[in-house]
């Protein structure tokens, strides 16, 4: 970029950065001219706005639930913890379990663990008008973890660049789970979005997971993308349903070719296309949730669809632990990893 000014200001073109305080909770912002995102810094850092700002369409799905930190009233300490009070939609990192609640070495640790519930440090890595770049990190409480997560965007690109890093602080070994949240909502979700994988990966509804409005009766499993349901009708698992339709199913891809997975929404033609390790993050967990699940915190309000990348399968961390599928550090040791989401129009 050809910039003629000479002196330093809030600068309000190319790639900018701003922070500032919305209902109480530090937010930070990162954009140029294609793409917006917004990062609840007293809350997970989780996305809370993924933009792209052509369109004026935001990617993320935003709850019914303002969002809120940890620290709001709730009528009765929940067992499971307060992630579910909490939840405002968004991306949040999960970590270093998920699922639900679960005990960690004498730890008592809530759904979806700590990573997405406190506070992180937010720092300045980059700022110019061709790249800006925030470095973000937390040291977990009730396990023994230093987590680093460096976010970039660049000029003209419609990409969000993740560096992650995580370091076990303990004098012992230490398995862990990891995975992300991504909640994509309406307008970005309707029943024109469907999701693209490259082969035939294995496709999974597990038992735990029938409830209420579920398509199936019992476990099921196939190839991707079709499984067929309780009456023996073809599901399409690669596509989102609509509001009306009121049904609810989580599933899990296993298999993976390589970490990579398009959602997009046809009749928009606008899509989000996330690319991962897959051997950090070997799993995609699916969360389908339109309008079906009428029992708490839903009660029919929910219309999201969330494609998941996770460490380790089930999502419980005990069973996986003896299962062999969790992430190990040894002490003082770190792990790194990358992600890169970037939005995208399919007539560009």
């Amino acid at each position: 970029m050809n910039i003629k000014e000479k002196y330093t200001h809030t600068r309000n073109y190319g790639c900018r950065i701003r922070h500032y305080i919305c209902d109480g909770i530090r937010l930070v912002s990162m954009e140029n001219k294609v793409i917006r995102v917004v990062f609840a810094l007293d809350k997970g850092a989780d996305i809370v706005e993924l933009v792209y700002k052509p369109e004026d369409l935001d990617y993320m799905w935003h709850s019914f639930n303002e969002l809120k930190t940890i620290n709001h009233q709730s009528t009765k300490a929940a067992a499971g913890g307060n992630f579910l009070d909490s939840y405002g939609g968004g991306w949040q990192e999960l970590f270093p379990t998920y699922g639900g609640p679960a005990a960690f070495h004498g730890g008592e640790i809530g759904i979806h663990g700590e990573a997405c519930l406190y506070p992180w440090e937010c720092d300045t890595v980059e700022d110019t008008p061709e790249c800006v770049g925030l470095r973000f990190t937390l040291r977990t409480v009730r396990s023994p973890f230093l987590l680093e997560k460096t976010v970039y965007i660049r000029e003209e690109s419609a990409a969000l660049e993740m560096h992650q890093k995580v370091t076990n602080l303990a004098s012992t070994d230490q398995e862990f789970m990891w995975g992300h949240h991504p909640a994509f909502g309406w307008p970005f979700i309707d029943e024109n979005t469907r999701l693209y994988l490259k082969g035939e990966p294995t496709v999974t509804v597990p038992e735990s997971t029938i409830a209420q409005r579920c398509p199936f009766a019992r476990e099921t499993t196939g190839k991707w993308p079709i499984l067929p349901d309780k009456n023996g009708k073809e599901i399409d698992m690669s596509r989102a349903y609509a509001h009306e339709d009121q049904i609810y199913m989580e599933y899990a891809i296993s298999d993976l070719t390589e970490g990579k997975y398009e959602l997009v929404n046809e009749k928009l033609n606008l899509g989000i296309r996330l690319k991962w390790d897959c051997t950090v993050f070997r799993y995609l967990w699916i969360w389908g949730m339109y309008c079906g699940h009428e029992d708490y915190p839903w009660f029919g309000r929910a219309y999201t669809m969330a494609v998941e990348p996770w460490s380790s399968l089930p999502g419980d961390f005990e069973t996986a632990s003896k299962n062999g599928e969790t992430l190990l550090l040894k002490a003082g040791e770190s792990m790194e990893t990358e992600l890169r989401a970037e939005l995208f129009c399919k007539e560009d």
